[in-house]
């Protein structure tokens, strides 16, 4: 019986170290910089990514690097009759159709801080559950990667 209880202990102890490790970033440990990368993250998300009219009159140029500028030019699937195409939707899921299980809509759910100038998003694409890693320097985007899930 001792022994089950010193098992019982251990195993309540490595609980709560795990459940410390994976709290959740609090606003006072998040620096100024990394607010603004966050609510930068949020805009795009909200201006192109799940915009739902494409042709934005925002300028691309106001939020990403030339480098992911020219990787969402490089990942643009479709004919480009006129300007610069960018490929927004490199930054959401693979997923054509809404999740018919769910209401169908897209949002951010979270935004963790990486290491490096990344940060992992989290969101609902269409119903459908996604990440993208995206990377912030000189407080723009300036790389990306979609994470499989």
């Amino acid at each position: 019986m001792l022994l089950f209880l010193q098992d019982l202990r251990l195993a309540e102890k490595n609980i709560k170290e795990a459940t410390i490790e994976q709290s959740p970033i609090t606003d006072e440990d998040v620096s100024d910089e990394g607010t603004e990368n966050i609510s930068l993250i949020n805009t795009v998300y909200e201006k192109f990514v799940f915009a739902t009219d494409s042709q934005s009159d925002e300028n691309p140029e106001k939020y990403f690097s030339d480098n992911a500028l020219k990787k969402l030019q490089k990942d643009y699937e479709f004919d480009c009759d006129e300007g610069s195409c960018y490929a927004f939707y490199a930054l959401r899921t693979e997923m054509q159709d809404s999740n018919p299980d769910t209401d169908g809509a897209s949002k951010m759910c979270d935004i963790e801080i990486d290491r490096d100038g990344w940060y992992i998003v989290s969101y609902s694409d269409m119903g459908w559950a996604g990440k993208t890693r995206i990377k912030i320097t000189d407080g723009k985007i300036d790389d990306y990667q979609r994470v499989s899930q």
